[in-house]
């Protein structure tokens, strides 16, 4: 009788590019060592990857985006701030909650250092998801910079010297814990939820509640639970994110977008907009026209 493993495909550095990502007309090869932004053209990933395994290894650091990832048997709610490890031969699939993803996405294959087996992280029964502080996103978003230069300048020693540092701080951080772990169905209502407002994030939260068929309170707890973050959090940064392509994607006045997004005091949404920003919708304006 065949093995149920054989079933499950094996993704090479050859075929990796037309799996994971949408299609676009640049090659790649994933041979000893490459890495890659979320956001670049060419790394943008598909919504949804059906169960698969690498025959190399792949680090995720998350800026941005959210998505329900699988490891082996071990469900996750992928978000900002996560550093996500994947081994050869891990079973793994991928479902996007939204549209955009930011970070970085490095692959490589096990030869480039020794006793990678040895990391917790990268065991297969280990915990494959490490849930980041804001000081240690930085700390990490950093490490992540430093290797993308010495990847472009092709030292390949610099970036083992850094490859290594991000595996042990990432160990210094590890627990058995199952961080960012939960229910298959908390993690799906979460889902639901986020896309929900994705599309339409106008709704009062009884409404979503209903939508979804549980209670205000039942929704609240497990969107905190799963995501660190109240619904109204989710709601008011997806209000954020429209102003934002409005500010610089249209020539409308703030007022007009202050109307638009509901806010009946212009004052009010310009404090609302900066808590988020760090700039008034004028600052952010003015700041992206110049790039």
């Amino acid at each position: 009788m065949r093995s149920v493993k054989h079933k499950i495909p094996v993704i090479n550095g050859r075929n990796f590019r037309d799996k994971y990502f949408y299609p676009v007309d640049t090659r790649t090869d994933t041979g000893k060592f490459e890495i890659h932004r979320r956001e670049d053209e060419g790394y943008r990933c598909q919504p949804m990857i059906t169960a698969n395994r690498l025959d190399f290894y792949m680090v995720v650091l998350v800026t941005g985006g959210e998505g329900i990832k699988t490891f082996g048997t071990k469900q996750y709610y992928i978000r900002k701030g996560m550093l996500c490890f994947i081994s050869p031969g891990m079973v793994t699939n991928w479902e996007s909650v939204v549209d955009e993803h930011q970070g970085y996405i490095i692959t490589f294959d096990a030869h480039i250092l020794p006793r990678l087996h040895t990391y917790p992280f990268f065991q297969l029964d280990g915990c494959p998801v490490i849930q980041l502080n804001a000081e240690q996103q930085a700390d990490f978003h950093h490490y992540f910079q430093e290797i993308e230069k010495e990847y472009k300048a092709g030292q390949l020693e610099l970036i083992k010297a850094f490859l290594t540092v991000v595996f042990l701080k990432a160990q210094q951080l590890y627990t058995a814990t199952e961080q960012g772990a939960g229910s298959n169905a908390a993690i799906r209502l979460t889902a639901a939820f986020t896309f929900l407002i994705d599309k339409d994030f106008e709704q009062k939260l009884a409404t979503y509640a209903g939508l979804l068929n549980v209670t205000q309170n039942h929704l609240n707890d497990t969107v905190k639970a799963v995501t660190g973050k109240t619904p109204g959090t989710h709601i008011h940064e997806r209000m954020v994110k429209e102003a934002a392509q409005l500010l610089v994607h249209t020539e409308l006045t703030i007022a007009e977008i202050c109307y638009r997004l509901n806010f009946s005091d212009q004052s009010y949404f310009i404090r609302f907009f900066k808590k988020y920003t760090g700039f008034t919708p004028g600052q952010y304006r003015s700041n992206t026209k110049g790039l």
